[in-house]
């Protein structure tokens, strides 16, 4: 079972009258605030002008909830926070998870934890032969796991082959209306993993414990689209991604768009004045959208940057794809392709997966059930839209994933769409790099020779950088 622990939640507060003390949780702290947006006064005071008009805060708290939320102010849901703890969660939820933008996460890394057979963890099969099969398949994943580790391949690049029911865990700060969609939609059939239903139905209890009121009167706005939408692969193959992967079958990303709304001597302008307010105007004016295939493994990385809209196809078309060509539509990592043995290793490990998921959906298993043992090397499609601060900035995405620290997957895809976007709009070169390029100086620990491309720099200099 899906373990959720709360640790803390607001806001919240207690106020000073008659001589006690009113305690004031999210229902009527979030209310009161919103009913007065146009008094300068504090919450306390608020509260206190309340009591003393012989009101009841409760009560004026459900109207303003059922009110406000029925007229679409998200600000109301988007202001109750939860700081929770998930465990026990395979990466096909943890991949949900982490999908909504009204959020932020912190999980537990492959890249650098062993896995052991006790990170697997079954779907709940109707048929003891179903479990049997899935277990053996996934616990010869972990096996193969270990071998290609012992072989000398990294955690890092090993980890692409286990399935997707292997155990994670995450740290989540979020707002009510993050998993609104959760608790609405949970129900989908044979696409959701079992464990979405799990974690919708204990975020729901535990939110309407500390919030009754809102949690009410925003469930009862009730239409397919009320929530903001969020990448998830685990639906029915959709028309858009059919017809634009139709007879193509690529290994790098394709620049699809590129919106450039500044003249090149505004643009240039702008950047040479070297402004953060004239900059941060580019942001939105700026828009590169790709068409990028992505392994399981950097997809669920991809989608922890918030910042950038993703569309994702179908997993299940994904694996379809790959039942008829797995060569094809596997990503093998660099440590085990430059090995002919780890490489064929890595192939019958991918290809056996694969079959287990055949034989699972043949014999009528759930979809969502079935794509728990599916390999992380998986290769699907995303389209995804980088703004301005996503190609430009040292904290965008081109600028942290050109680093030589980051994953190669990811890391390979910035270079592409660096050089594309700069390709296309050759003004942008000269403010598109990594983020030592950016900075003037390397920000980890060790520095490597990309930033002699463009910055003389020394052991000297870095020391001298890291301790100021």
């Amino acid at each position: 079972m899906v373990e959720l622990s709360l640790y803390s939640y607001g806001p919240r507060t207690s106020v000073e009258y008659g001589g006690g003390t009113f305690d004031v949780g999210p229902d009527v702290f979030i209310a009161v605030e919103g009913v007065g947006t146009f008094e300068g006064v504090s919450v306390e005071r608020k509260i206190q002008s309340l009591l003393s008009a012989g009101k009841d805060p409760a009560k004026t708290a459900a109207k303003v909830h059922r009110e406000s939320t029925q007229r679409g102010h998200a600000s109301i849901t988007t202001s109750l926070s939860f700081q929770l703890e998930v465990r026990e969660c395979s990466r096909a939820l943890s991949m949900l998870l982490v999908a909504p933008p009204f959020g932020s996460y912190l999980q537990e890394s492959q890249r650098r934890a062993s896995i052991t057979h006790s990170y697997l963890k079954t779907p709940p099969f109707k048929s003891k032969h179903h479990t049997k099969i899935f277990e053996e398949t996934a616990h010869r994943l972990v096996d193969g796991y270990k071998q290609l580790i012992e072989n000398g391949v990294t955690l890092e690049d090993a980890r692409y082959v286990l399935p997707l029911c292997t155990k994670t865990s995450l740290f989540i700060s979020c707002s009510l209306e993050t998993y609104v969609s959760f608790i609405q939609h949970s129900n989908l059939g044979e696409y959701l993993p079992h464990e979405v239903s799990e974690f919708a139905e204990k975020f729901y209890s535990l939110a309407k414990n500390v919030a009754p009121m809102m949690v009410e009167a925003r469930l009862m706005v009730k239409h397919p689209l009320v929530s903001y939408p969020f990448p998830n692969p685990f639906k029915p193959s959709d028309p858009f991604f059919t017809k634009l992967l139709e007879g193509k079958n690529f290994d790098e990303p394709l620049l699809l768009h590129l919106q450039n709304l500044l003249p090149d001597k505004l643009f240039h302008d702008v950047f040479a004045a070297n402004v953060k307010e004239l900059v941060d105007t580019v942001n939105p004016l700026i828009n590169a959208v790709t068409l990028e295939p992505l392994s399981l493994v950097a997809y669920h990385q991809a989608i922890r940057h918030r910042t950038v809209p993703t569309a994702v196809e179908s997993i299940y078309a994904a694996a379809e794809r790959a039942l008829k060509s797995p060569e094809r539509n596997i990503i093998p990592p660099p440590d085990v392709k430059t090995n002919p043995r780890n490489m064929k290793l890595f192939a019958e490990l991918c290809s056996e997966a694969l079959e287990c998921y055949r034989r699972l959906i043949e014999d009528g298993c759930r979809l969502g059930d079935a794509a728990l043992i599916l390999p992380q090397a998986l290769k699907l499609y995303v389209v995804r839209v980088y703004n301005g601060f996503n190609l430009l900035y040292p904290s965008g995405f081109v600028a942290t994933r050109t680093c030589s620290y980051a994953q190669w997957e990811e890391r390979a895809i910035a270079y592409k769409v660096l050089h594309e976007v700069v390709k296309r709009a050759p003004e942008l070169e000269t403010v598109m790099g990594e983020k030592c390029r950016q900075l003037g100086y390397c920000p980890e620990k060790t520095w490597c020779p990309i930033i002699l491309k463009y910055h003389k720099y020394s052991d000297e200099l870095h020391q001298r950088m890291q301790r100021s």
